[in-house]
C-alpha cells in the first residue's frame, strides 16, 4: 500500500537511512564534510573486513554502550522536559526574526543573534 507516493518499503528503506545518519550524528561526525565522511566511512569498511571476531566484538562493545549510554540520557531528558511542561521547537532565522518582529521588536541582521536577542526580550533584558 502505498502512502505519500512512497510504497512501505521506500518508507521502511528511509526510515533506515534516517537511523544510519543518526549513528553518523552519535559518533560526531555529522558537521563534516560530506567527501571526508564517506572517505571515513570507505575506511572503516574496509578496516572491518580486516577484524578478527575478538577485535569485532570489541568494537560492539564500544558501540552498544555509547547507543545504551545515549538511550539512559534522552530517557532522563525526556522525563525531565516533560516534568517541566518544555516543546521542542524547530524555527528557521526567518521564522525568529518574524516572532521578534511581531513582539514589535528590532530583529538583529545577524542570524548568529537572533536567539539571544529573543531570550532578552523574553527576559526583559536589552539585547
Amino acid at each position: 500500500m502505498a502512502t505519500n507516493g512512497h510504497s512501505h518499503e521506500q518508507g521502511l528503506r528511509v526510515h533506515h537511512l534516517a537511523n544510519l545518519g543518526g549513528l553518523v550524528a552519535i559518533a560526531g561526525l555529522d558537521r563534516e564534510p560530506p567527501d571526508f565522511l564517506l572517505g571515513a566511512l570507505l575506511s572503516v569498511a574496509h578496516e572491518s573486513a580486516t577484524l578478527d571476531a575478538a577485535q569485532r566484538a570489541r568494537v560492539v562493545a564500544t558501540g552498544r554502550a555509547r547507543l545504551e549510554e545515549r538511550a539512559t540520557s534522552k530517557r532522563a531528558w525526556k522525563s525531565w522536559s516533560r516534568a517541566k511542561e518544555l516543546h521542542s521547537v524547530t524555527l528557521s532565522s526567518a521564522q525568529v526574526r518574524e516572532i521578534i518582529e511581531a513582539l514589535h521588536e528590532h530583529a538583529p541582521e545577524n542570524s548568529a543573534q537572533l536567539i539571544a536577542s529573543l531570550s532578552a526580550f523574553a527576559h526583559g533584558v536589552d539585547a
